[in-house]
C-alpha cells in the first residue's frame, strides 16, 4: 500500500525478494497547468509487473473484503497516504517503512521536517502498526549521517531513504518472528503537517531558513516571493550581516540577493505564467541592476 515515488523504490526491492498479491495506492489524479489525469507512481510500478490494483477513495467494506480474500501474509504500508482502520490491521500483521526517526516526525512530511530543521542525522524506521498516526511499536531504525548526503535536495534524500528504509523492511520481513517489538516514547513525539502552498512562500528574511526551505520544497510547493515570482537553485552566500530585504547585491557572475540576515546566490528565476530563466537573464530583462530590490 503506497503511492509516491518513495515507495516505488521500496517495491523495487520488494519485488525482487517476495510475491506482492497487490497493490493498493490513490485514485489518479489531476496533475500540472492542464490538469493531465495521472497516475500514481506507485501505479506505473504495479502495471509493469502485471499486479492487481486498486485504487479506492476510501477503505470501506468491499475494500476490506478484498484484502482479506487475498489472504497476505503481510501488509506493507509506504507513503499510502490514508490511515487504515483496525479491521485492515487485523488481517494480517501491517508494517510501515516510515521516513524519520520515529518518535520524532510523525505524520505527513518527515523529509521535509528533518531539512527544515537541519537535522545532523537522517533515517527511517519499521514499525508494527497500530490504530494510531505513526505510533507503533518499533522493529528496526536505520539511520545515516548529513555528511554522507552528497546533495541534501529533497529529491535526492528521498531516494536514498527509501533505499535505507527497503533494506531495513527486507531484514525485518526476514527476521520478523525473532524481533523484539519496542514501544515508542510518545513524550518525545512531534508531528509534522501536510505541506500546502503557501508553505513556500519567502520574504528575504533569514536566508538559512530560505535556504532549507529551497531543499525541503524542492519539488513542491518551490519557493515564490509575493508577487509570485519562484527562486530555483540557491546557495548560501558568504556576505553575511544585514541587508535590505530582497536588495541585489550583485549581478556576475552570479546573482546574490541580500536578506535581513544574510544573502543568498540564486541560480534561477521563473516569473508567472513564464518558463524559468537564468537568475541574471532575469534581472537584465527587467532592468534591474544592483541596489535595486527583487519584489
Amino acid at each position: 500500500m503506497g503511492t509516491p515515488l518513495f515507495a516505488c523504490y521500496v517495491f523495487d526491492e520488494l519485488i525482487l525478494h517476495h510475491e506482492i498479491l497487490a497493490v493498493f495506492t490513490q485514485p489518479d489524479k489531476p496533475v500540472g497547468r492542464k490538469n493531465i489525469i495521472t497516475p500514481p507512481p506507485i501505479k506505473q510500478k504495479a502495471l509493469q509487473h502485471h499486479i492487481k490494483i486498486y485504487q479506492p477513495t476510501m477503505l470501506g467494506k468491499d475494500e476490506i473484503e478484498a484484502i482479506a480474500s487475498l489472504k497476505p501474509d503481510m501488509i506493507v504500508v509506504v507513503a499510502y497516504g490514508k490511515i487504515l482502520p483496525e479491521s485492515i490491521l487485523k488481517i494480517a500483521p501491517c508494517v510501515n517503512v516510515h521516513a524519520s526517526i520515529l518518535p520524532k516526525y510523525r505524520g505527513a512530511s518527515p523529509i521535509q521536517q528533518m531539512l527544515l530543521s537541519d537535522d545532523k542525522e537522517f533515517g527511517v524506521t519499521i514499525i508494527r502498526m497500530d490504530k494510531g498516526l505513526d505510533s507503533g511499536d518499533i522493529l528496526m531504525t536505520k539511520t545515516i549521517t548529513r555528511d554522507s548526503v552528497e546533495n541534501m535536495g529533497l529529491e535526492s534524500l528521498s531516494q536514498k531513504l527509501s533505499l535505507l528504509g527497503a533494506s531495513a523492511l527486507l531484514e525485518v520481513l526476514e527476521h520478523y518472528q525473532d524481533i523484539t517489538p519496542i514501544p515508542q516514547d510518545s513524550t518525545q513525539a512531534t508531528y509534522c503537517k501536510k505541506i500546502t502552498k503557501s508553505d513556500g512562500l519567502i520574504d528575504f528574511d533569514d536566508a538559512k531558513e530560505i535556504f532549507k526551505k529551497s531543499l525541503a520544497y524542492e519539488n513542491w510547493p518551490g519557493i515564490y516571493i509575493k508577487s509570485g515570482i519562484k527562486l530555483f537553485h540557491l546557495t548560501l552566500c558568504k556576505y553575511t550581516g544585514t541587508h535590505i530585504a530582497g536588495e541585489i547585491l550583485q549581478t556576475t557572475p552570479h546573482v546574490i540577493i541580500g536578506c535581513k540576515k544574510g544573502s543568498l546566490i540564486i541560480e534561477s528565476i521563473q516569473a508567472p505564467s513564464k518558463q524559468k530563466i537564468l537568475a541574471a537573464d532575469f534581472l537584465r530583462g527587467r532592468g534591474l541592476k544592483v541596489g535595486d530590490i527583487l519584489q
